[in-house]
């Protein structure tokens, strides 16, 4: 399984002067200085996901790697959810009944780990990566999208985000290596009415996190595995299920550095 928590898991609380807890809102995407060598990228042209470089299957999720109702998920992944189109992915929940014992079909994508999947062009995440997904988060209640890795195990899971879209302004940021560490980063402005830029520095001494280029949380190191999988997803959260019948999260890019 993901997680060992069914709930948001904060290990520690950032407080943050006020000059840096103010969002950046502008529409364009903001790069931090020197984060190194571009070592993977999707910029999600074309009209359809790259499976060469991406699967839906994760050893991550429990039921035959395509949903996990014990992490208190209710969709079930399909290549249905997936599509590209003007430069971007839309990730897309419906309640249209994909699978037995499942009424919301979901999203996840991930560069390995992927139960006997993997794409043709897998990719690892290593110690000291810099991770940046460009988006736009969704509006309605009941929605989970992160981007974060997996090891096979979760032993050294990292969350370059977690969103729960009954609260706008939360931003969940957690390291699960131990002793590891999270903050729950509160903007002071709605996360969904805009594109943000959200990103992860793995270590090796400190994992930081960013906000459209702003640093937003500081914990412990990351030590890589050897097949450390990127994903991406668009969760339903059964704790707070959805009162509609679809909602979305739009991505920009997402991108690796390597310093």
């Amino acid at each position: 399984m993901r997680k060992l928590l069914t709930i948001p898991v904060v290990l520690g609380l950032l407080v943050i002067p006020a000059a840096a807890a103010v969002a950046d809102q502008r529409s364009e995407p903001t790069v931090p200085a020197g984060p190194g060598t571009l070592v993977f990228a999707d910029e999600f042209d074309g009209t359809a996901i790259d499976r060469s470089r991406w699967a839906i299957h994760s050893n991550a999720e429990a039921d035959q790697c395509l949903g996990n109702k014990g992490n208190q998920q209710l969709e079930w992944h399909t290549w249905d959810a997936l599509s590209v189109a003007d430069g971007k992915l839309t990730m897309t929940a419906r309640k249209n009944n994909p699978a037995n014992g499942y009424e919301w079909s979901g999203a996840l994508i991930t560069t390995g780990q992927a139960c006997g999947h993997e794409p043709s062009k897998p990719f690892a995440v290593q110690t000291g990566d810099y991770i940046e997904t460009r988006l736009k988060l969704p509006a309605d209640k009941g929605f989970w999208p992160s981007t974060w890795t997996w090891n096979g195990n979760g032993s050294n899971e990292q969350d370059t985000y977690e969103f729960y879209s009954d609260n706008h302004k939360a931003l969940y940021l957690t390291n699960h290596q131990s002793p590891g560490g999270g903050c729950t980063y509160q903007s002071p402005t709605d996360l969904t009415t805009d594109w943000h830029t959200i990103a992860q520095q793995l270590g090796p001494d400190q994992t930081v996190w960013y906000l459209d280029g702003k640093e937003i949380c500081r914990q412990g190191a990351y030590t890589a595995g050897s097949s450390d999988a990127l994903i991406l997803d668009l969760f339903v959260y059964g704790k707070i299920p959805p009162a509609v019948t679809s909602g979305s999260v739009q991505i920009d890019y997402v991108h690796v550095y390597r310093p």
